[in-house]
């Protein structure tokens, strides 16, 4: 009773925890999948960014050298033209100018004669030929690429976004600069393509905090400087300067915008090699408006699972009598079922040492009619005492010797399965000469009916397992192929290499199996044979030692086609 009542307080409980838990884990989990996309997105825009700048760095250095093999002989004409050569195979250029010394602009790629124009008092030229590099503020990337901010141009009128670095005759000595404006809508139409919401925001900015391009506008900001001089003062990116951040570094931030109330994750990555970072920032609203969908659906199967528990809690508190009179009874039946099963457990055990005896004695058999034979052959040739009777009896009595020696082992393997003892230390052994030594026993084990026929190469790279383990295992696989083929037929065995394998493979040309038969070849004592001639653990046998040797054993067989199998083993180190 008192269980039942901690079951009721539990209904209403636990579908509430579960749903508290489930709903702030969807939460956190989309938030971190948020944080992980701008990661991610900031990375591939920083990419594309270094790229666009590497870009113009090489077409600087194109002119640059251009500039040094025609010096003394300048012509603007001629100049025009090959910077109008190269501003061509620029997609986002908006023109290339060429300044002097004194600031004034000598050639543009889009403009001839160059308007007379001064711009040396522009923050992009300042900083590309100033004198000291590491003076503080100085914003110079790869090979003294300078970024400047957003501005009206002088000469094509257009707001732009420049980027420059001075000319040097020699190490040190700055002679003019290379300016390539940029239209401040290819970085804009680009990041337009990443089909953001409105309220997501992405951003190039500069090293100092100063906004170059973003997506949507600041609201109520200018996007350039109004003096045109490029010093553009509080124009800095809003999660920069909201999270009190001086210098902007790799990473992700989480803050509230003062500025439309929105609360954005964003992510900085910097462009390799140049003074310019990446913001991506995802509106935390769109990112939760899913969450927030599936928290109403979640309380509505909240609501259910409480609903249910709890009714079913409450029939269980009222019924609890009458199931602890049932309960006494399925007691009495439970002790009942438990006797019943022991017995059967302990006849199942009967029956499969019935079936272990008979398959030794099988096996067994098998062994000692080799011995048997060759004995008999060896005691028939004796009768003459012929010499070359005598060396035909060497070679039986070597036969027998080897079947016994062969029942030994297969003791042992016995033994091992049952894990009664250790196997024995491997050695490295070649497949081929292995199954070339026991090809006679073998033949002798099949009979006349049957035919073997080999393919064993030498040269191939030893395994190293037990041989008497292997030799057993063959010709646990011949006799079962002999056993498929009543009316006689063929044993194909071959040795092969495949990469750090060898594989072993008996094929013949009997009955086959079935997949249910093939399914089930393997498992202790279970057999196709008829009862007595056959135990059903040649097969365990086989498997188990190719997995001791770090191998496996492989079957495949179609009823009518014949069945083959292959030990598979790994080469020796």
């Amino acid at each position: 009773m008192g269980l039942l009542r901690l079951l009721l307080v539990l209904s209403l409980i636990v579908p509430t925890a579960v749903f508290a838990f489930v709903t702030l884990q969807s939460r956190a989990l989309l938030l971190d999948n948020a944080t992980n996309r701008t990661t991610r997105m900031a990375e591939l825009l920083a990419q594309q960014a270094a790229a666009t700048f590497d870009g113009y760095n090489a077409a600087f250095s194109r002119i640059e050298e251009h500039l040094l093999h025609t010096e003394g002989q300048f012509q603007e004409k001629l100049l025009h033209e090959y910077l109008s050569t190269i501003d061509r195979d620029m997609r986002s250029v908006d023109g290339i100018t060429i300044v002097d010394a004194d600031g004034a602009a000598i050639a543009h790629s889009r403009y001839f004669p160059v308007p007379k124009t001064y711009v040396g008092d522009r923050e992009y030229i300042q900083n590309a030929t100033a004198a000291n590099r590491d003076r503080p503020g100085l914003l110079q990337g790869r090979d003294g690429l300078v970024i400047g901010l957003p501005v009206r141009s002088r000469i094509s009128g257009k707001t732009v976004l420049l980027t420059s670095r001075g000319r040097h005759d020699i190490p040190g000595a700055t002679h003019g600069a290379l300016v390539i404006a940029i239209s401040q809508q290819y970085f804009e139409e680009f990041y337009r393509t990443l089909a953001l919401n409105q309220s997501d925001r992405v951003a190039l900015i500069r090293a100092d905090t100063r906004v170059l391009a973003q997506i949507p506008p600041i609201p109520g900001r200018p996007s350039i400087d109004p003096e045109q001089t490029g010093a553009l003062g509080p124009i800095t990116t809003a999660a920069a300067s909201e999270a009190g951040i001086r210098h902007l570094a790799d990473g992700t931030i989480d803050y509230v915008s003062p500025l439309d109330g929105a609360r954005r994750i964003s992510g900085f990555r910097k462009v390799d090699g140049y003074p310019v970072y990446v913001e991506v920032g995802f509106a935390v609203d769109n990112v939760l408006a899913p969450w927030r969908s599936q928290v109403l659906i979640n309380l509505i199967i909240a609501a259910i699972a409480t609903l249910l528990l709890f009714s079913v809690a409450r029939m269980a508190l009222v019924k609890s009598r009458d199931e602890a009179a049932m309960q006494a009874l399925l007691l009495a039946e439970e002790h009942q079922r438990v006797e019943a099963e022991s017995a059967l457990r302990q006849a199942q055990k009967m029956e499969a040492l019935g079936q272990l005896t008979g398959g030794i004695a099988h096996d067994f058999n098998n062994l000692l009619n080799v011995v048997l034979v060759n004995l008999e052959l060896a005691t028939k040739r004796l009768t003459g005492r012929r010499p070359e009777d005598i060396e035909r009896v060497d070679g039986y009595v070597k036969s027998a010797s080897q079947g016994a020696e062969r029942g030994v082992a297969l003791t042992r393997r016995l033994l091992a399965f049952a894990h009664r003892q250790e196997d024995e230390a491997p050695v490295v052994v070649p497949v081929s000469d292995l199954v070339v030594g026991v090809l006679d026993l073998l033949g002798q084990a099949v009979g006349s009916k049957i035919r073997i026929t080999l393919d064993a190469p030498r040269g191939l790279r030893p395994v190293r397992v037990d041989p008497t383990e292997l030799e057993t295992a063959l010709l646990n696989l011949v006799v079962n192929a002999r056993d498929a083929m009543a009316g006689g037929g063929r044993v194909h065995i071959s040795v092969r290499e495949e990469g750090n394998t060898i594989v072993l493979s008996v094929k013949d040309t009997g009955r086959g199996m079935d997949a249910e038969m093939l399914k089930r070849a393997t498992e202790p004592f279970f057999t196709t044979k008829e009862s007595g001639k056959g135990s059903g653990l040649g097969l365990s046998l086989v498997e188990r030692f190719a997995t001791q040797a770090g191998g496996s054993l492989r079957l495949d067989s179609h009823v009518g086609t014949g069945t083959t199998a292959e030990i598979r083993l790994p080469v020796a180190a």
